[in-house]
């Protein structure tokens, strides 16, 4: 099994994986309202304010593992603040599937962070929920995450036209899968 731990250039010295606590409702909140991060999180909130964000993303993340259809794990440094997180959500039970979820504070972009953090994240959730594949979607403008979906082994299956609606209106997605014997590869 990984570590939990990697080294990491300067200004995060450590990256580990941890699950969510109430004490990062502020922080996640934060990041989550920075419109560069909602912009390809793709997240619609009723929320007020920062805490409220974090608060509504925390019960979300808590209602998926209680009902055994989802695993987050908050993206954080060695101090514990919080980088980003990480997840597996929408387990289909009929195909044993579950869709991938990341973001990371506009801060913490390009500097391969992510990258790492689904290396120790992705085996674990297959582990974890016992999937066959993990499947991701991405907007065709988002060509930062695709480059990391193939980096991680995820391969293109195509276009789903305007399939998800937004506030801004329809948008098309880009299907990205990784097979449990694909594992080993990525």
């Amino acid at each position: 099994m990984p570590s939990d731990s990697l080294s990491l250039p300067h200004p995060h010295p450590q990256l580990h994986l941890r699950d969510p606590q109430a004490a990062d409702a502020a922080s996640i909140g934060a990041a989550l309202r920075d419109p560069r991060v909602a912009a390809h999180y793709g997240l619609v909130s009723e929320a007020g304010d920062a805490l409220a964000t974090g608060l509504e993303q925390l019960e979300w993340m808590s209602e998926l593992q209680a009902g055994g259809q989802g695993w987050w794990q908050v993206i954080a440094a060695a101090d514990g603040a919080v980088l980003g997180a990480v997840g597996a959500y929408e387990r289909d039970d009929d195909g044993d599937s579950a869709e991938l979820g990341f973001w990371l504070r506009h801060d913490c972009w390009r500097q391969g962070l992510m990258q790492r953090a689904l290396r120790l994240f992705v085996p674990r959730a297959f582990a974890r929920l016992r999937l066959h594949s993990l499947v991701a979607y991405v907007e065709p403008a988002n060509l930062a995450s695709q480059r990391l979906l193939r980096a991680c082994g995820f391969h293109y299956e195509g276009l789903l036209r305007e399939c998800s609606r937004r506030p801004s209106g329809y948008v098309s997605l880009q299907r990205f899968s990784l097979l449990r014997g694909e594992l080993a590869g990525a």
